[in-house]
């Protein structure tokens, strides 16, 4: 199912603060793409998944540091990446991430059904970094993480909940096969140059209505931007 409303979910997450301005903003760059822009801290966020794979070994982080101080960029955007990935990895050491996910053995799920979930006709590219699966006491658990890397937009409390809200639902609703648990704690929205990590709420109901609010709010600018 798809739907004429798309959105990813940090770009939700963007748009709920944003201005009005700031909001047509986003619904004009989903409706007309930009085909050449260049992904940015490409290197960091490689190694952050390859970290919260390897149950947080942050051997990948220290390597990919060392890696792009090697680097001899020329170009003032490789310039600038190259300085804030290795500012991003330094900041990623100092996020407290939940030892379940330190001590337990997990799987990686790389196949999924679908990279999106539709809310309120919105559809929603969730698009997770990393999802795993563990086995506690004899239950089988999944979890999520979506990693966000920008030092301009720094995502709040409310924000990231709304991040971790949505990758339970997606998880629930895709993903989890007959008999796996999603686990709260391991959904995990993680802003690197905020230094947190954020897991599903408690009060997920609200924040999921908060969600549709924000979805309505998107279909009624995305007529007339």
């Amino acid at each position: 199912m798809k739907s004429d409303y798309v959105l990813s979910i940090n770009q939700l997450a963007a748009f709920s603060k944003a201005t009005e301005a700031g909001k047509r903003r986003i619904i004009k760059q989903q409706k007309q793409p930009n085909k050449f822009l260049v992904a940015w801290y490409q290197l960091p966020k490689a190694r952050i998944k390859k970290t919260i794979a390897n149950n947080c070994d942050l051997d990948p982080i220290f390597k990919g540091i060392e890696e792009l101080r090697l680097r001899k960029p020329e170009k003032p955007r490789q310039i600038l990446d190259r300085q804030v990935s290795i500012e991003a990895l330094k900041r990623f050491v100092n996020i407290k991430l939940p030892k379940l996910l330190e001590d337990m053995p997990h799987d990686i799920i790389k196949k999924v059904p679908s990279k999106s979930i539709i809310i309120g006709g919105v559809e929603i590219i969730i698009s997770p970094d990393v999802i795993y699966k563990l086995k506690l006491n004899d239950k089988v658990y999944i979890g999520a993480v979506k990693v966000h890397i920008s030092k301009n937009n720094i995502f709040d409390n409310q924000q990231s909940r709304y991040i971790s809200s949505l990758l339970y639902k997606y998880l629930k609703e895709v993903v989890a096969l007959e008999g796996e648990e999603v686990l709260e704690e391991l959904c995990l929205s993680i802003d690197v140059f905020g230094e947190k990590a954020i897991p599903t709420p408690y009060n997920l109901p609200k924040v999921l209505t908060d969600i549709e609010g924000i979805c309505e709010e998107v279909k009624s600018i995305w007529n007339v931007a």
